[in-house]
């Protein structure tokens, strides 16, 4: 059989604080982790939402100058002249004087390049471009998509139509944004402040886009499979937690700026970004966490000693109180009142089992029906006597009262027939029963006739007094004298009704 585990009280107690410690411990920075990463994420997402629409009215604000420039440059009339030279003259002034384009021309009603800046290679180029035949079927301001132009590059026009002194369209004048290249949408969207947690801003126009991005590979890329960029486009602004057409998960805030260019910016920080401070967090409380709790778990230690050591002194004397009665009783500290109370009542209980183990041993000596002693208490008693007759009887059809009355009416019979027998017998007379209904009595020094005596008179007073059934019953008797150690065997060889001596 397998020996089972003990432990020691000190060990379970250290056991159980280690874990409430370290339940606390793992409970703290589990906590710590999910709130710091819930708060960063809400404060990442409103602040992308805050960056975005800043930059969005910052865009607004850019492309209105943009065309106002323009605009006032579209009234000059050196414009109005055949001199390609002058007009050179002045678009380059357009370019020194801003920093809103990469190149600026001017075209007649046809698409023709009069000229253009910062070089001439231009003139007398047809332009056949998308934008270029947007604005002179359109003839007003116009921003366009991204499109390829002449020169091989991806740009964007901004254009405004220009008028004579009469109103007659003469053409456009234009300013180009190359948006591979530095470029004014660079110095207004590439100055986001978070780009140490891999944040970062990107516009897309009213097709879905990229006209910017920090990764040039990514201009001119649709992403309206995005979500954030079909709120955005829907004019929407607000935050969400995205996973981009490159499968990273995003928080972004998004915002349109819709008053001139109808595009979206979305400021967006990926999601893992999130992590790291919190992580971080977590490592600076883990720390201070763990140097708290081994100070805490050396305190209780020293403690625990003091609680520990008189429990098991009082364990131990418990334990060998029965097989060391002379063991001293252990000290227990005046402050220590549970553990008092506990040793008094260990004293009080021994006493009391003592004594309750004295009554116990004297009532398995007793039937608990009758009162009657039981034959355990026969077997002893038998050898302890040396001249003595017995009575052995039994109740006549006594299954037949249990099968009529029930057996709770049999057991209020039997109690009857034990009273009846106390009250015709001497107080030197053992009673006993040793079967349901079977019962013998030992009268210690008494002769045959006696017994005889005392026996007819059992059986006169039960046959004509009313038992608990509400009618008398009957015994069947038989008397044996100067019985020896063969008692047992005559009791089972001798049937109730058989009377017979022996000398």
């Amino acid at each position: 059989m397998k020996k089972p585990i003990r432990l020691r009280i000190q060990w379970l107690i250290l056991g159980l604080l280690a874990f409430a410690m370290l339940g606390t411990y793992a409970g703290s920075v589990i906590s710590s982790v999910v709130v710091s990463r819930n708060n960063l994420k809400k404060n990442y997402l409103i602040e992308n939402q805050y960056y975005a629409q800043k930059l969005a009215a910052v865009t607004d604000s850019l492309f209105v100058n943009m065309i106002k420039n323009l605009t006032m440059e579209a009234r000059n009339e050196d414009l109005m002249t055949n001199d390609s030279r002058k007009i050179h003259k002045e678009l380059d002034f357009i370019l020194q004087s801003t920093t809103y384009f990469n190149s600026t021309f001017f075209a007649d009603k046809t698409g023709r390049v009069v000229a253009s800046a910062p070089d001439m290679a231009l003139k007398g180029t047809k332009l056949t471009s998308v934008g270029a035949k947007k604005s002179l079927e359109k003839k007003v301001p116009i921003i366009s998509k991204p499109y390829v132009g002449v020169t091989g590059k991806l740009i964007l026009l901004i254009s405004v139509p220009v008028f004579d002194e009469s109103g007659s369209y003469e053409g456009f004048l234009a300013g180009t944004i190359y948006l591979h290249e530095d470029n004014s949408l660079i110095q207004v969207l590439g100055q986001h402040p978070k780009h140490e947690n891999n944040s970062y801003v990107y516009v897309v126009d009213s097709e879905g886009n990229i006209i910017y991005h920090p990764d040039k590979n990514r201009i001119n890329d649709n992403v309206k499979e995005n979500k954030v960029v079909q709120y955005v486009l829907e004019g929407r602004n607000g935050n969400l937690e995205v996973t981009n057409t490159k499968s990273i998960a995003m928080l972004a805030g998004y915002a349109s700026a819709t008053s001139t260019s109808k595009w979206g910016i979305v400021s967006q920080t990926p999601k893992e970004s999130v992590m790291e401070p919190t992580f971080e967090m977590a490592r600076q409380v883990s720390l201070i966490a763990i140097l708290f709790m081994l100070f805490v778990f050396a305190l209780s230690l020293s403690m625990l000693k003091k609680i520990v050591n008189p429990i098991r002194n009082l364990a131990l004397y418990a334990k060998q109180m029965t097989t060391e009665p002379s063991r001293p009783v252990p000290q227990i500290p005046n402050w220590y009142f549970e553990l008092k109370e506990l040793k008094r009542a260990i004293l009080i209980a021994v006493d009391f089992y003592q004594t309750k183990l004295t009554n116990a041993e004297s009532e398995s000596n007793l039937d608990p029906l009758t009162g009657f002693y039981n034959r355990r208490f026969l077997e002893k008693k038998i050898s302890e006597l040396d001249r003595y007759s017995i009575i052995l009887f039994d109740i006549d059809h006594f299954k037949a009262v249990n099968d009529q009355f029930g057996h709770q009416v049999g057991d209020e019979v039997l109690k009857f027939l034990s009273e009846l027998v106390k009250g015709e017998t001497r107080a030197s007379d053992l009673c006993f029963r040793i079967g349901g209904e079977e019962f013998l009595i030992i009268l210690p020094e008494t002769d045959i006739y006696i017994t005889e005596s005392v026996a007819e008179q059992i059986r006169k007073i039960t046959e004509y007094t009313l038992s608990p059934s509400g009618k008398p019953v009957t015994v069947s008797m038989g008397q044996l004298s100067r019985c020896s150690g063969q008692l047992f065997r005559v009791i089972e060889q001798n049937r109730p009704g058989v009377i017979q001596g022996q000398t």
